[in-house]
């Protein structure tokens, strides 16, 4: 698998040394430089090409959403780690990638950089194999980090304050909501039926009035999901 460039800019090494430790974990990602001064930052992307910047806003002589504007026509993604949730606005102008408050969480993080897909055009040059990151997820469960295939999964449900992903063989547990993971999943492949499941449309095996039937698991469909759920299922017959 291609490993992905990136670089990190945040005049706090504290911060650095955060988003080093984050990207050391994703064997996708690799790092190329880190810096606290953004214009050797700037004059580093002046004369080099990169895959993902993490970048901070408010910095020194030329803040984050300057920087941004700068090289916005290189269409290099960004991914803002801040603290400052006020210019959360502004970054969808640059057209990041996505907006990380300080201090931020390790699955915050593979959240953002989960998004990181084919976008069409120019960039599918700058990105070979992005197909193939793009079908695979990096989910943390306790102290690991588990890589699967989206296509593996069968259903996820929610318990409690966790999720628990269904693939064959295994469970996964992790701390996140039935939101942060369905952003991640495509909208066309997974549906929720139920206030507890999410399911796989390709999974299912029979569907009856008030049940699926998935991996030899009645999942109920919600009264509040029906109509969705009937709307993207496709049957033909009586």
């Amino acid at each position: 698998m291609k490993q992905l460039k990136c670089i990190i800019v945040d005049d706090e090494y504290g911060a650095i040394e955060i988003l080093e430790s984050y990207v050391s974990k994703v064997p996708w990602l690799s790092l190329e430089a880190s810096f606290s001064d953004p214009l050797e930052a700037m004059n580093h992307l002046s004369h080099q090409k990169i895959d993902l910047l993490f970048l901070d806003i408010n910095m020194p002589d030329l803040d984050g959403l300057q920087l941004a504007r700068l090289i916005q026509a290189q269409g290099t993604p960004i991914i803002f780690c801040t603290a400052y949730p006020q210019h959360a606005l502004e970054s969808y102008e640059v057209e990041a990638l996505d907006y990380l408050l300080k201090p931020i969480p390790f699955e915050r993080f593979l959240s953002a950089i989960n998004k990181l897909k084919p976008a069409g055009g120019p960039r599918d040059a700058d990105i070979p194999q992005t197909e193939i990151l793009a079908s695979q997820l990096f989910i943390k469960s306790g102290s690991q980090i588990h890589q699967i295939d989206i296509d593996d999964i069968s259903m996820i449900q929610k318990d409690g304050h966790y999720i628990v992903l269904k693939l064959p063989g295994r469970e996964i547990l992790s701390r996140m909501t039935f939101n942060q993971l369905l952003d991640l999943l495509p909208g066309d492949s997974f549906i929720q039926v139920h206030r507890s499941y999410v399911v796989a449309l390709n999974k299912i095996q029979t569907i009856q009035k008030q049940f699926i039937q998935i991996d030899g698991k009645e999942v109920p469909i919600g009264d509040a999901y029906k109509d969705a759920f009937f709307k993207q299922v496709k049957y033909i017959g009586n």
